[in-house]
């Protein structure tokens, strides 16, 4: 008699998920309509995402990790298109016509992207074919690059232990601005308030992905792990062929000064904003962005100091100050010769 094949036990998410009752009332409603059922947090962790995320959490955690993967972790707007980019092409010997062939999306996908709302609910047919889902992701070829946004505690446990992963933090006042322009370009997440409106959210904890000190310090405490290397994006900005290196040596790849060069001037602003690639021309194609923005933006470091009122960036400072008390994580907000 045949023994029965047992099914393998999974390791369980032990995080539980409830809606944030101020985000089904107003002003977060008028602010946020498309987000009709709300947002949800995570408990242990505060993790705040949408409901679509909650029903599919388990899919994250328990995804299949490689030796060969290589993650590019990130809060949002803190550089991880950036990084991805370099890190595809580190990892794939500078095959600049493959990164020209196909979309950034497909070649270094993000585990979460799909769950920050329902695209059922916004994207026609041909987006929604093309959506990469888990699934895809466990299908496709190694080595893999993947992305995400997700804190490590949401995402599998034994991630660290047999992957490569990169983190890249960027100073909170900076990613604040990206991720309120985020928040006005794409359809499924738009925004209509205002900057002082988007930062109470931010620094309250009401918009999918945050808390951001959380995220950061979470993996700023594992920096000193062989698999981890963590990179500041202000740094990027500063001297970014020693980062370029420091990526390849830490991916165990041998660049020549050539490629150093390359990869530098292949993701200069400008190129870079340009680069259809990067900059989700599907999803712009299909009508799930607002006109007037750019999924690249100027990437400058120092930024803020345009749309920040002297009474928002001292509650912003407030709030950075209280949540870096007693670590010795620090950030650069402003860059001498930044562009």
């Amino acid at each position: 008699m045949a023994s029965p094949i047992e099914e393998p036990i999974l390791p369980q998410l032990d995080v539980k998920f409830n809606v944030i009752p101020e985000t089904l009332e107003s002003p977060f409603k008028e602010h946020f309509p498309v987000f009709s059922k709300g947002l949800v947090q995570g408990e242990p962790g505060g993790f705040v995402f949408h409901p679509h995320y909650a029903r599919n959490a388990d899919k994250i955690y328990n995804m299949k990790i490689r030796p060969d993967d290589v993650w590019i972790r990130t809060f949002p707007r803190s550089g991880t298109t950036w990084t991805s980019e370099l890190a595809w092409l580190i990892v794939n010997d500078c095959n600049f016509e493959e990164a020209a062939r196909v979309p950034l999306t497909v070649r270094a996908p993000n585990t979460d992207a799909n769950y920050f709302a329902d695209w059922s609910e916004f994207a026609p047919p041909e987006i929604m074919e093309n959506l990469i889902t888990i699934e895809k992701i466990e299908q496709m070829s190694s080595p893999r690059v993947v992305k995400s946004h997700l804190p490590f505690h949401l995402l599998p446990p034994n991630l660290l232990d047999n992957a490569k992963v990169i983190y890249v933090a960027r100073n909170p006042k900076d990613a604040i601005v990206s991720f309120f322009y985020f928040h006005k370009l794409v359809k499924l997440c738009h925004f209509t308030g205002d900057m002082e409106d988007f930062v109470d959210y931010f620094i309250n904890n009401k918009l999918n992905w945050t808390p951001y000190f959380p995220t950061v310090l979470e993996a700023w405490a594992k920096r000193d792990h062989p698999n981890l290397l963590y990179l500041f994006y202000e740094d990027m900005k500063k001297d970014l062929p020693t980062e370029i290196r420091k990526i390849a040596a830490f991916l165990n790849k041998t660049l020549t000064e050539e490629q150093v060069a390359k990869l530098v001037d292949h993701v200069v602003v400008d190129k870079f904003a340009k680069n259809e690639s990067v900059n989700m021309a599907r999803e712009v194609s299909a009508g799930l962005t607002n006109e007037g923005y750019s999924f690249v933006r100027k990437g400058e470091t120092g930024d803020w100091k345009n749309h920040f009122s002297p009474e928002v960036n001292r509650k912003i400072d407030e709030w950075i100050e209280k949540n870096l008390a007693g670590t010795d994580l620090k950030f650069v907000t402003e860059l001498e010769d930044s562009k």
